[in-house]
């Protein structure tokens, strides 16, 4: 009896503890990482929040209708350990600014990517620190 209890513990605890780790999704599943893709735009709001830092910005079509982009970034902790800082990534995405955002697009279609690299109209660029987006 006793080792029945026993192997039932560990079962459970192992299920327990390997919930979470199933429920991340893989960066792979989601965006296509073989088409990296270019959308320029404006900076409507920059999200320093986890699990991923957020970049949303408008682009316009060829018809001059408006499409909302966003873009899965580096997690804050992840940021913070390559030395930057959240005033210093809300003042670079500062909304209104023109930027050109590259990275890996949705699998679904959607005007989602993961992160690779931005450039404002001024020349200065923002890069991924590693991860899936990271194409050097």
């Amino acid at each position: 009896m006793k080792t029945y209890l026993l192997v039932s513990m560990v079962i459970a605890i192992l299920i327990f503890v390997s919930t979470p780790v199933s429920a991340h999704h893989g960066t792979g599943i989601s965006y296509d990482l073989s088409k990296l893709v270019s959308a320029k735009g404006v900076v409507v709001k920059y999200a320093w929040s986890n699990p991923h830092s957020q970049l949303y910005f408008d682009v316009k079509d060829d018809k001059g209708n408006i499409e909302h982009w966003s873009a899965e970034m580096n997690a804050p902790t992840n940021l913070e350990r390559a030395g930057f800082t959240r005033s210093q990534m809300m003042n670079f995405f500062k909304p209104g600014a023109e930027v050109t955002v590259s990275g890996f697009r949705s699998k679904a279609g959607a005007p989602v990517v993961v992160f690779s690299k931005a450039v404002l109209a001024d020349g200065r660029e923002f890069k991924s620190q590693g991860g899936p987006g990271n194409i050097e």
